[in-house]
């Protein structure tokens, strides 16, 4: 018997490289596959896990601390208040609580690519007309601000961009991103930032900035790439208040447990945690650029953000199958639109198979 699912969801796979069963598990060798910081969690973090009671998990949550925490972090950049906050299940949940928001018959939604495919996936499979602005291959998949303004108009609901960019690691100027949101809200159009990696870059990069003048910004944030806590599911969507408070009608006020917030809230007052991750990651990153240049290539990307997209020059090439055969893990490029297999997302290891990592990497781009 067929029942009444949406169409959209019956007729189209969901494309994404994230997967939650033991046998997409990391195998042994280096895992430069998933997206959490290489370098762990802040020790306030890690002190914050093994006081966690039996009392935090037993009850709902109901710690308001972590709203108030997140304000003072990005006071120096930042006048966000709790109406600003909407607490999420890390970033991804922000992204599946707006598409749901914004969806109405005929929604369409800009994006680039390559970008974040978990976000084109939702977006498509909830109903949207997904269109995405080509970055060139041959200017290293770098952000063009003109081409998404030339795209950008009034049929759009929302325009989506990650920055930093997901898989290259570029990170895009926020200038650019202001002025593409001036001209959205011309248009009536909301813009979502998602910001998952946005503790690589500086704060006052930060779309959080813009909320102060522009009220069709969204802003998603996550504590599981730079604060290295993937496993408790915590992140934040920022915008307007009443943008917050329309999308919060589709959440609930338990979304993150107690104990989860506790620890993030410890996180957040290791301020120089971060500033050392973008220090140690800078210098293995430009390490690594060095060191290439022969059969494999890096697209651009930013220092200080652990990701990068890496191109084999043979476009016949699986450079996750032939790096995994190597004892490295990696995200193949095929994951992503407008990528193809001879590139694969590489996430900067365990700092101490860095050296391990860089004798494959140069064994390969040599030939």
């Amino acid at each position: 018997m067929q029942y009444k699912l949406r169409d959209s969801l019956v007729s189209q796979d969901k494309v994404s490289y994230a997967k939650d069963d033991d046998a997409h598990a990391p195998a042994s060798g280096i895992d430069c596959s998933a997206g959490s910081n290489p370098f762990l969690m802040p020790d306030a973090a890690k002190k914050a896990i093994l006081q966690t009671s039996i009392q935090q998990v037993n009850l709902y949550p109901h710690y308001s601390g972590l709203k108030q925490a997140v304000c003072r972090h990005f006071a120096p950049f930042a006048d966000l208040t709790g109406g600003n906050l909407l607490l999420t299940a890390g970033s991804i949940e922000g992204i599946s609580l707006t598409n749901i928001a914004f969806l109405r018959d005929g929604a369409r939604v800009l994006g680039i690519c390559p970008q974040f495919s978990d976000y084109m996936s939702n977006a498509k499979l909830l109903g949207y007309d997904y269109q995405a602005v080509p970055l060139r291959a041959d200017d290293g998949y770098s952000f063009d601000k003109q081409a998404v303004l030339k795209a950008l108009d009034e049929s759009f609901s929302l325009v989506y961009i990650d920055n930093p960019n997901n898989p290259t690691g570029q990170i895009l100027p926020l200038g650019d991103l202001r002025e593409i949101a001036l001209a959205a809200r011309e248009k009536g159009v909301c813009v979502i930032i998602d910001e998952a990696y946005g503790d690589f870059m500086p704060d006052e990069n930060s779309a959080l900035t813009l909320l102060r003048e522009l009220d069709n910004v969204i802003v998603l944030r996550t504590f599981s790439k730079g604060w290295g806590l993937a496993g408790l599911r915590a992140g934040y969507l920022a915008a307007s208040p009443d943008i917050v408070a329309a999308i919060g009608k589709l959440s609930h006020p338990y979304v993150i447990s107690e104990p989860a917030r506790l620890i993030c809230e410890a996180a957040l007052r290791d301020e120089l945690f971060l500033p050392g991750c973008r220090q140690s990651i800078a210098a293995r990153k430009t390490a690594l650029q060095k060191a290439l240049g022969g059969r494999l290539h890096l697209a651009r990307t930013a220092d200080t953000v652990p990701i990068c997209l890496l191109i084999h020059e043979d476009a016949g090439c699986d450079l996750q199958a032939l790096l995994a055969r190597e004892g490295v893990i990696t995200v193949s490029g095929g994951d992503f639109l407008s990528l193809s297999t001879n590139s694969v997302r590489l996430r900067l290891p365990d700092p101490n198979q860095f050296d391990a990592l860089m004798e494959i990497l140069t064994r390969v781009d040599r030939g």
